[in-house]
């Protein structure tokens, strides 16, 4: 049966609805209200959304040009997760700007960990930006001392060898640290019982190493290298949520980190996102690490938000054939250690270029992009997410900027856009899942209460 019939069941049970008025937390469907009210305050599957005029919630939707093959297999992975606990669901976000924010990203990472208690698995790729002296969402907090140098995969000439951060800083300081403190005043809260340093180093007499405890007490954890997929792990056995890393470079030697990934054995949803500011397809595959650091990640579901930048030239010159052969590269890597993977194209949403000097106009290249997307997903079975349609189209930013959803460079959205984009997904992806024929059902998968 459909997951979605045990709800138009208790439809019936469901007379009257709060009266919604303009500018009123809504949702965007009956089904929606009767499930946020069925559903325990603190493990609803759909997030409640705010009433805006100028998003077309009735395109919010899921589109599947290829059929639902491989996303059901998706699915059903989930409700291994959800039903018997028995296995985790790996995602991987990719993308510039909007993912590097993390305010989108992040949203769907906690709107999917409280989907139901237990969910909460890795908390994703890790990376201390202000070495780097650029932006993050500051939901975790990444210290540093030492004297270090940075470098991003938008950069040509840089010698970094990048992965799947896309993000790389180096030190040959004796007396370099690093320090991870997770779940800044967030929820839900994240732990790990090891870290993974991502990088590389001159010579093996690099030996990163964490001490724990004080005085008499003290332990001192010394990292164990990853020869097979390269940094080191540091390993504690019990769960944390904050560590201090010492590097320990002798003279003349190096250090290069490229990532953090702080670990776990639960079983829950591992969200891992990668986001450079400026960064296009081409700008992902100069990454020479990142078929083995997918090997790491695994995915069960890639979200492709790359193309804004890619498009970001005048009219004419977009190039849609180049556009989907460097993806099709990038889902060659992730086909390589995930076969069978469901994937979700994110098209671009309406932004506006400058022409000249005073003349700003939308970016018409916004359709290419959508179409190239449309194609992608009909040749690999995926599935679009159509930014461009729901927001309006061409020429439709101003009415978000005017609702305080985008910045005023009409590219960007604010926090609240952002955080706004990560709950129509997660609503997107669940009404799909609900939707979608299965034989468990969400009272049997204690999603629903019985009550």
């Amino acid at each position: 049966m459909k997951r979605s019939a045990l709800f138009l069941m208790l439809l019936l049970g469901v007379l009257l609805l709060p009266a919604q008025t303009n500018r009123t937390m809504i949702t965007d469907s009956v089904m929606k209200n009767v499930v946020s009210h069925l559903l325990p305050g603190n493990n609803r599957l759909l997030s409640p959304l705010p009433y805006y005029d100028c998003l077309h919630y009735d395109r919010t939707g899921l589109h599947f040009p290829a059929g639902h093959k491989s996303q059901d297999a998706f699915y059903e992975k989930l409700d291994s997760l959800l039903l018997f606990h028995s296995r985790s669901i790996n995602i991987w976000h990719v993308g510039g700007s909007h993912v590097q924010a993390d305010f989108f990203s992040h949203r769907m990472r906690s709107n999917l960990s409280d989907m139901q208690p237990g969910n909460i698995g890795v908390r994703g790729i890790l990376f201390p930006f202000g070495m780097a002296n650029t932006n993050w969402n500051h939901n975790y907090r990444m210290e540093y001392t030492g004297t270090w140098t940075a470098g991003r995969n938008i950069q040509r000439d840089t010698n970094f060898d990048f992965g799947i951060s896309g993000i790389a800083a180096t030190t040959t300081d004796s007396l370099a640290t690093l320090t991870l403190v997770m779940n800044v005043g967030m929820t839900p809260s994240w732990q790990f019982s090891r870290l993974r340093l991502m990088g590389y180093a001159s010579s093996d007499k690099v030996c990163p190493f964490a001490v724990e405890g004080m005085d008499e007490t003290r332990d001192t954890v010394y990292a164990i290298t990853d020869s097979l997929n390269g940094g080191w792990l540091l390993p504690f056995g019990e769960l944390r949520d904050s560590v201090q890393v010492r590097l320990c470079i002798p003279s003349g030697e190096r250090f290069t980190l490229t990532g953090l990934i702080p670990e776990n054995d639960l079983k829950g949803i591992n969200y891992y996102s990668s986001g450079i500011n400026g960064a296009a397809v081409p700008t992902w595959l100069r990454c020479s690490c990142l078929p083995r650091d997918l090997g790491l990640v695994r995915p069960d579901l890639v979200i492709f938000a790359i193309g804004v930048n890619d498009a970001a030239v005048p009219y004419g010159d977009f190039n849609a054939e180049s556009f989907k052969a460097g993806y099709r590269r990038l889902i060659q890597m992730v086909e390589r250690v995930s076969p069978g993977c469901a994937y979700i194209f994110i098209t671009n949403n309406d932004t506006y270029r400058r022409e000249s000097r005073r003349v700003k106009r939308a970016n018409r290249n916004a359709p290419l992009v959508q179409k190239a997307f449309f194609d992608l997903a009909r040749e690999y079975g995926g599935a679009v997410w159509d930014v461009y349609d729901f927001m309006g189209g061409l020429d439709s930013s101003p009415r978000w900027r005017d609702a305080g959803l985008m910045a005023t460079d009409l590219i960007h959205f604010t926090r609240t856009g952002y955080e706004l984009l990560g709950d129509l997904l997660y609503n997107a992806l669940i009404d799909d899942y609900m939707e979608s024929t299965a034989p468990v059902d969400p009272l049997v998968r204690g999603l629903v209460d019985p009550q």
